[in-house]
């Protein structure tokens, strides 16, 4: 995690106002050893909405019922799986539709959703979603493990070494033995072409050749649960190796930023900081 210098945290709308004013928040904060696919996804996107976000901590301004919707379906299908996981190391019958809905209703009672002025929208709209991933799992499918926790170390030069960190939502046992690494998706299907070309699951794929000693995926995953759509492909040990150099790259740029914002449709839309920044497109 980022490291203080001085001996307690100052107070994070503070550090905001500061970068606000076109200060460094590294007047507050040491440069981050920390990072994460989102590090650089919101990065790519608006420095300074990294820098308010990973940099001064601040929370997120408003609720997002579709992260929240997002984070019980996760919620639920890695309850499940491992459910199904545990049950056939047990010799006994795998979980059935009805565990599946089990599984649904303690993650949703663990989200906001349920105090949300449309939470029965969201409640209907899960059950066709959780339909399509049932008819879609084989009973017998052998999911090595989810919400895999992996840490990276990528040293940067002789005396710096960072940490890329991240969860795997699922990895499963092919029968060819390799593993394929599934990310689950909700909301509107991407494009086929975003397997190939997703930062996410090409780090997720140097975790589990490098830290997680399953060895490289035989594919990567897109799985769309709401539109049971999976998108494949493939990342080669040559892809991989060139990821470290690429991520040392981000996290250099990172580490020398200003965090100049970049306001643009996409940046600003999505953004939990618009109040501070005077150069948001409102």
């Amino acid at each position: 995690m980022t490291n203080v210098v001085w001996g307690a945290a100052p107070d994070p709308q503070a550090i905001a106002a500061h970068v606000a004013a076109g200060g460094s928040p590294f007047d507050f904060v040491e440069p981050p050893d920390w990072f994460s696919y989102s590090c650089f996804d919101t990065f790519e996107r608006c420095p300074r909405q990294y820098a308010f976000r990973y940099l001064c901590r601040l929370p997120a301004a408003e609720p997002r019922p579709a992260m929240d919707f997002g984070s019980a379906a996760h919620g639920a299908f890695e309850a499940f799986t491992r459910e199904r996981r545990e049950r056939l190391a047990r010799g006994e019958p795998p979980p059935t539709r009805a565990d599946l809905e089990h599984c649904f209703e303690s993650a949703w009672a663990r989200a906001s959703l349920p105090a949300e002025a449309d939470a029965e929208t969201w409640r209907r709209r899960a059950e066709p979603m959780l339909d399509r991933f049932w008819a879609a799992e084989p009973a017998d499918a052998e999911t090595v493990g989810e919400e895999i926790r992996f840490r990276l170390h990528l040293p940067l030069d002789t005396d710096t070494q960072v940490v890329i960190a991240g969860f795997i939502d699922r990895i499963d046992r092919l029968p060819s033995g390799a593993v394929e690494l599934i990310d689950y998706k909700t909301g509107t299907a991407g494009l086929p072409e975003e397997a190939t070309s997703s930062l996410q699951l090409s780090i997720y794929a140097l975790a589990c050749r490098d830290v997680l000693d399953v060895g490289r995926p035989e594919r990567v995953t897109l799985y769309c649960v709401e539109q049971s759509r999976r998108f494949s492909a493939e990342r080669t040990d040559a892809a991989l190796d060139a990821l470290r150099t690429d991520l040392a790259a981000r996290v250099r740029a990172i580490r020398a930023s200003d965090f100049a914002p970049t306001p643009s449709p996409r940046s600003c839309g999505w953004c939990d900081f618009m109040g501070l920044c005077p150069m948001s497109e409102r």
